[in-house]
């Protein structure tokens, strides 16, 4: 398992679109960081802070994007025979891709917070302090923090299922654009399903409601909308992640190669 989970973070590493996209990252970052100093009345520095300067929606197109590949790219070039004769177990295989790139979306937020730290200390050393109260008895700092840890549970439980749909493609690209594009068809659907909770409040327990929990650390007043606590969200979506997971882990075993 270290040999492959190792193998694959090399083949990551050694790709350009890794440092392709993380230049692309930092050059987006700093320019809301810009557009927000000069505009400040239409984006707001503190509001766009805890953001990470809109980096959060990036990783997550980014991550969506790799994980669609890691899987499809194996049966796209035929590489996963290989991997099969040398005596590795399906599983191990598809556990080393989940590893690596749950390592690759921690380098990712690691990366955008770090420099959104920069971004503040460069740009807006004189607008805000990070230890002033913003959102819900919380310093900007801190809220920043909890955002992000939030919008990294989100981030996986949109890529659990990411990961199950690519094991249904042989072609990298086609998993790609069905990843991005449910992405933004759940964004779409979620934020209508409110509606349809209140009319029927069990389906408050589906996975569309659970991509709120970020929204709701954030304004816990949500709640009123989701009709479930904070922690039940995490749980939900902790839940869905095991789910997906664990599917794909099943159709990966059964699937041809």
């Amino acid at each position: 398992m270290v040999t492959l989970v190792r193998q694959e973070l090399f083949k990551l590493v050694h790709k350009k679109s890794t440092w392709a996209t993380s230049i692309i990252l930092l050059v987006i970052m700093t320019t809301f960081a810009v557009i927000s100093r000069n505009h400040p009345n239409t984006f707001d520095p503190k509001g766009m802070f805890p953001d990470l300067f809109t980096g959060i929606i990036w990783i997550v197109l980014f991550m969506i994007a790799a994980s669609s590949s890691i899987i499809s790219m194996e049966f796209q070039y035929g590489t996963i025979k290989e991997l099969l004769y040398r005596k590795y177990y399906r599983g191990e295989i598809l556990v080393s891709k989940w590893i690596t790139m749950f390592l690759y979306s921690v380098y990712f937020m690691l990366l955008a917070f770090v420099y959104s730290l920069i971004l503040k200390l460069v740009l807006f050393n004189g607008t805000f302090q990070l230890s002033e109260n913003y959102g819900y008895k919380h310093s900007i700092l801190a809220t920043t923090i909890y955002t992000s840890l939030a919008q990294f549970v989100a981030l996986w439980l949109i890529l659990s299922l990411v990961l199950l749909l690519a094991n249904l493609f042989k072609s990298s690209a086609a998993a790609i654009s069905v990843g991005i594009i449910g992405y933004f068809a759940i964004n779409v659907i979620s934020s209508m399903l409110t509606i349809i909770i209140k009319k029927w409040t069990w389906l408050k327990w589906n996975p569309l409601n659970m991509m709120n929990y970020p929204g709701q650390v954030a304004s816990p007043e949500l709640h009123k909308l989701t009709l479930l606590s904070t922690n039940e969200l995490l749980i939900g979506s902790l839940v869905y992640m095991v789910i997906f997971l664990g599917i794909s882990y099943s159709v990966f075993k059964r699937r041809n190669v």
